[in-house]
């Protein structure tokens, strides 16, 4: 069977932030995944790829995830996708912006996306799901999961996420996280073994450890809002 997308990832970014760019191989028509930091390098993907973006999908409102949303959506006149509980918790703005409920599906550049609400994090945080590959933001990491210190993120939430997330995952599923802090900062399920948060069913556990890495995460002195 012919492949009918691609996926490029640029690492952009002081804190190893993942922008997506996923590729109807077909069209060459594109969706850019949590646009930040190097608006040159994105813009260039495009022109030399010569491919032609329909919309972005924001997983949550971070400015690490979004500061080039607004300017990307007006170059191209295209759509920017965000949960609504994120959308209004936050009073995020940014031009043709479009809201999402958990479960929905939608179709950009030719391609169907699952949307799933996964909390935690931030209040509304969204992962993305076309086929076996996800785009988890920063609910799942390879080797951990997104702290729950900052403003509207709550530990109850993300441990219920993670569960929610495992419900999707097959041996062939290939996660796309919001940051790299190994080589290859995504992969196939199997190569996430070694995410502790994956395999906690105990509640209880699982907040004790959360608690511990929220007040040692690296990102404590980065301005979010």
């Amino acid at each position: 069977m012919n492949k009918i997308y691609d996926i490029v990832e640029l690492k952009v970014g002081n804190v190893n932030n993942c922008t997506y760019i996923v590729i109807n191989l077909i069209n060459n028509e594109c969706i850019i995944i949590d646009p930040a930091w190097d608006l040159e390098r994105i813009n260039r993907h495009i022109h030399d790829l010569n491919i032609m973006p329909k919309g972005i999908m924001l997983t949550h409102s971070h400015r690490d995830h979004t500061n080039l949303a607004d300017e990307l959506a007006v170059k191209y006149e295209i759509p920017v996708y965000m949960s609504k509980k994120e959308i209004e918790y936050y009073e995020f703005i940014c031009s043709n912006l479009y809201q999402l409920e958990d479960m929905d599906e939608i179709i950009i550049a030719k391609l169907k996306f699952e949307c799933l609400l996964t909390p935690g994090h931030t209040v509304g945080s969204m992962c993305y799901k076309i086929e076996n590959n996800i785009f988890t933001g920063d609910t799942i990491f390879i080797n951990g999961c997104g702290f729950c210190n900052c403003r509207g993120g709550d530990v109850d939430d993300m441990f219920d996420s993670v569960k929610k997330i495992k419900k999707y995952l097959t041996t062939d599923t290939n996660i796309y996280p919001g940051h790299r802090f190994k080589e290859n900062p995504h992969g196939e399920i199997d190569y996430f073994k070694e995410n502790i948060y994956l395999n906690i069913n105990d509640k209880s556990i699982f907040k004790k450890l959360i608690n511990i890495n929220d007040k040692r995460n690296i990102f404590l002195n980065f301005e979010y809002n």
